[in-house]
């Protein structure tokens, strides 16, 4: 069937336009949408692979500086020890600063204080 008056013509020709552009004018919108939705998801993933590559140098900090502390503390016990019965006390300081044998010190007699308030506290 084909339109054969002009009043027929023009109601097609209206009647084409407006479903061309009944299609056409929600597809930006649509595309926007999706356009921002996945760039947002990409955002978020790149986001969880930094806090988890920044959680993972944290926990590999913590472990590393908790053994060089321990062994730390261990090496000033053992210097503290040595100094108590009796050696050479000017090789002692020579090897550590001071400030750092006082830490460890107040460190040791806080986990003294600590364990015995625990034990009369139960």
């Amino acid at each position: 069937m084909v339109p054969e008056t002009i009043a027929g013509k023009i109601v097609g020709g209206v009647c084409s336009l407006s479903g061309v552009l009944v299609i056409a004018l929600p597809v930006p919108v649509i595309v926007s949408n999706f356009s921002r939705i996945y760039h947002q998801n990409q955002r978020a993933d790149k986001r969880k692979a930094q806090r988890k590559a920044r959680l993972a140098r944290i926990r590999i900090a913590k472990a590393s500086s908790g053994a060089a502390f321990v062994s730390k503390k261990k090496a000033a016990e053992a210097r503290m020890a040595a100094a108590e019965s009796g050696l050479d006390t000017d090789e002692l300081y020579r090897e550590e600063d001071i400030f750092e044998l006082q830490h460890h010190h107040l460190l040791r007699c806080l986990e003294k204080t600590t364990v015995s308030f625990r034990r009369r506290s139960l």
